[in-house]
């Protein structure tokens, strides 16, 4: 199993947008057939800063995902909600 974090820090005039935004790519994440579990969550104690965590099958449903039009929308699109680039931790279980 592969499973991937991701940290986002989002501007906060932008939040709003940026929850819209992101729908999208949780929706189509979740229907793939690869995918065990993909969530997005808000810290504890901020107003802008989430985690996306994803749990896919193996290294070909990530690949898969990768080249997805609704992955390929949030990593051309994603920048402009963003304060800083996304720290993403990839890790095998």
């Amino acid at each position: 199993m592969k499973v991937i974090n991701v940290a986002l820090k989002v501007k906060p005039d932008q939040l709003s947008a940026y929850e819209t935004f992101i729908a999208d790519l949780v929706t189509g994440s979740r229907a793939e057939s690869g995918n065990l579990s993909y969530g997005h969550y808000k810290k504890l104690g901020t107003d802008n800063e989430y985690e996306i965590i994803e749990h896919w099958q193996d290294e070909a449903a990530v690949a898969a995902h990768n080249q997805t039009p609704h992955f390929q929308k949030f990593l051309n699109e994603v920048d402009q909600y963003l304060v800083a680039e996304p720290e993403i931790l990839r890790m095998t279980l």
